[in-house]
């Protein structure tokens, strides 16, 4: 055969392959290509929504409240199909057509979580979008006499109602380990005025912030005033009086003209017993340690026995499927070993246990039951987090996003996104305090409690805040005119808050424990720093800013 002859064959039979593979090749880049585009508009969709509801949580006095709270996520949600539908357009999807993509978002709460989506409404016998009931984070135990559920939350909040030594209970606080509480001080009021725990003197503080309000004139007065807290409502000192922040408008408290119910106390009551030389003080830090270690010894001497194989499902089976297998270990039984306000405690282990079980089990039946109101042909499914997606889900408000379904060449397009709000006046982690502290050089800053440079430098500490109250907040004068200011106006430390560099465990600071990792001996080597002041400051504040959380001081301790 001649050469030519076989160059033809050659060409007749690789052209086709070439084309092929060509096409193939092509196929794949767009798909790619289209996979990473539809990724990053969904995660700055996610991004958008998250954004929308930390702006509307800080800026609005109610936000936890529940109707307040429902207002700000359905807010939320609009802005994420606003922001998706108009990123997509030039893909061809508007915001209705999105929507047969989306089987569920996620909002995870302090105590629970929503999830929107479509249900089946049976008042107009269709399906129709909107949010979900509201999902508790809990669990039920029985043992013997004892049948409860718990409801958990993102933090060492629960609350206990059912069948507990026979007897029907329903109770609610904060859970500590006792043991390490001392020297109760009361006043004649019966509010707590100091207390130790853990060798640390926690007692009543003074604190201050920035406040701009405006008169009836319509004139902003920005002042610096004296505050405390009561359910969920500062209060502010301004000379012999005392006010609210209503609308940015000095709301002066009187109870005059006002018949009180017996046993009442009013907000202005409460500021006035608060009030002592001149200055007004909160007790928030003390009394979380006190009604803590009240409710915690109840716990230990009633469900102290209780294990994790005492949990049951809505059958009466035994759950065996947690993620953290504590069987044996006694979830309720609080001591040095099982300190609820450590991380990796029983009782966290279980805790968490029981969040990510309630959100993966109703998840997966929401996007699953997505399949039957769905109007295009794509089995929904719930994907596989890994621990870094759990990690934020279990440990803060978050928002988790879904999208599935959308035809890219050869493929469907699926993925998911989740976003955390580390900002918000729903939930106080252990790292959502910053230290405000004067350096060597006299500037005043703000820290995060494990900063190496708070830590060694033996900077003067000054106080303790939750982080939301860092954040700037508008007040609307007049339209096209608003004033902006900071509660707490302080530079934030670069090397910590900025620059996010090694910093000191949390576990650490709540201990008095600290340890750094030696890269050498590739272990972990006890520090010798007296951090007392950091942690009479830091475990202070986060008492305050937890016992302050308006869910919490509603339930406390109900009989």
């Amino acid at each position: 055969m001649k050469l030519q002859h076989i160059a033809i064959i050659f060409v007749i039979i690789i052209l086709p392959i070439s084309l092929v593979l060509g096409e193939y090749i092509a196929s794949q880049i767009d798909t790619i290509y289209l996979q990473t585009m539809y990724s990053q508009k969904l995660q700055d969709a996610t991004y958008d929504a998250i954004k929308a509801f930390q702006l509307n949580t800080v800026n609005n006095k109610y936000s936890s409240v529940s109707d307040s709270k429902i207002r700000d996520i359905e807010a939320s949600i609009s802005t994420f199909y606003n922001s998706l539908g108009t990123a997509m357009g030039a893909s061809g999807y508007d915001q209705d057509s999105l929507k047969d993509y989306i089987p569920a978002m996620v909002y995870t709460m302090y105590d629970g979580y929503y999830v929107y989506g479509k249900y089946f409404n049976y008042e107009i016998n269709q399906y129709q979008y909107g949010l979900k009931p509201y999902i508790y984070y809990s669990c039920r135990y029985r043992s013997g006499a004892d049948d409860f559920v718990v409801n958990y939350t993102l933090d060492n909040s629960i609350t206990i109602y059912g069948k507990v030594n026979g007897e029907y209970v329903t109770k609610s606080g904060y859970v500590i380990n006792p043991n390490l509480v001392t020297n109760i001080v009361k006043d004649s009021n019966g509010y707590a005025q100091s207390v130790i725990y853990d060798g640390i003197l926690i007692e009543r503080e003074i604190l201050e912030e920035q406040l701009i309000t405006i008169n009836d004139e319509g004139v902003a007065t920005r002042g610096k005033y004296q505050y405390t807290k009561y359910n969920n409502q500062k209060i502010y000192k301004d000379g012999n009086r005392y006010f609210i922040n209503s609308s940015n408008k000095k709301a002066y408290l009187t109870d005059e003209g006002r018949k009180l119910q017996a046993g009442e106390v009013t907000p202005l009551m409460y500021a006035e017993r608060l009030t002592a030389n001149g200055n007004l003080y909160s007790n928030s830090g003390v009394e979380y340690y006190v009604q803590a270690y009240e409710f915690s010894t109840w716990i230990n001497n009633n469900l102290g026995n209780i294990k994790q194989k005492h949990a049951i499902d809505s059958n009466g089976n035994t759950i065996t499927n947690f993620v953290s297998n504590t069987e044996e270990e006694k979830i309720f039984n609080f001591s040095a070993k099982n300190n609820p306000l450590v991380e990796g405690s029983t009782f966290n282990e279980n805790r968490i246990s029981v969040i990510r079980k309630t959100i993966e089990t109703n998840l997966s039946v929401a996007i699953a039951n997505y399949n039957s109101g769905s109007s295009i042909t794509y089995k929904f499914e719930m994907p596989i987090f890994n621990e870094s997606d759990w990690d934020k889900l279990l440990n803060n408000i978050s928002i988790a996003v879904f999208m599935q379904g959308i035809p890219i060449k050869a493929k469907y397009f699926n993925s998911y996104c989740i976003i955390t709000n580390d900002k918000n006046e729903e939930v106080v982690a252990e790292d959502g305090i910053y230290v405000i502290a004067q350096n060597d050089k006299g500037t005043i800053e703000a820290h995060e409690p494990g900063c190496e440079h708070l830590v060694e430098n033996n900077y003067n500490i000054l106080g303790s805040y939750n982080i939301i109250d860092f954040e700037r907040q508008t007040v609307v004068i007049s339209e096209n005119n608003e004033v902006h200011y900071y509660p707490k106006e302080y530079t934030k430390c670069y090397k910590c808050i900025v620059n996010a560099s090694v910093s000191y465990e949390i576990n650490d600071i709540i201990e008095g424990n600290l340890k750094r990792y030696n890269i050498n001996t590739n272990n972990y080597e006890q520090i010798n720093k007296d951090i007392t002041k950091l942690r009479k400051i830091y475990l202070t504040a986060l008492g305050r800013e937890r016992y302050d959380l308006y869910r919490t001081n509603g339930y406390f301790n109900v009989e």
